[in-house]
């Protein structure tokens, strides 16, 4: 009897720990012209998160990615050191729109990746490299996110 009873609480926990979501996800969706495109990104907005970002990764889930929370900031730069994979970085201002796109940052580059705008940014997104060509991205779609809620 207790053989079952133990049985029956390890598929309980197998079940409980599958459905279980990543507390350090959240849901990003891009709005483009050809419709939504949806990824699930975890989220730098400390300075130690911001600073450390992606770097050390080896891989990275398909579309999946970082939002980094900048507060309006204007002036900003985004760099490649520690970083194994290429990225597509995603510029995006307080209203969330995308105001500028980087595609294919080199691997491990020390070259420092600074916006072609003045706009006040609320958010750098970065995803795989190749993702904003894939997904059809353009300056003056929108981005929906909790952190860029007003």
């Amino acid at each position: 009897m207790m053989s079952k009873f133990i049985k029956l609480f390890a598929v309980v926990l197998l079940l409980a720990s599958c459905g279980k979501k990543d507390d350090k996800l959240s849901e990003l969706v891009f709005v483009t012209s050809e419709g939504p495109v949806t990824y699930q990104v975890e989220t730098a907005a400390t300075k130690d998160e911001m600073s450390r970002g992606l770097m050390e990764r080896k891989t990275l889930a398909e579309n999946s990615g970082m939002i980094f929370v900048l507060q309006g900031q204007t002036e900003i730069a985004m760099w490649m050191k520690d970083t194994y994979i290429p990225l597509d970085m995603v510029f995006v201002n307080n209203d969330g729109k995308i105001v500028w796109l980087y595609e294919n940052a080199e691997p491990m580059s020390t070259k420092l990746i600074r916006p072609q705008t003045n706009e006040p940014l609320s958010a750098v997104i970065e995803i795989n490299g190749g993702d904003i060509a894939k997904n059809g991205l353009k300056i003056g779609d929108t981005v929906q996110h909790d952190a860029l809620k007003k």
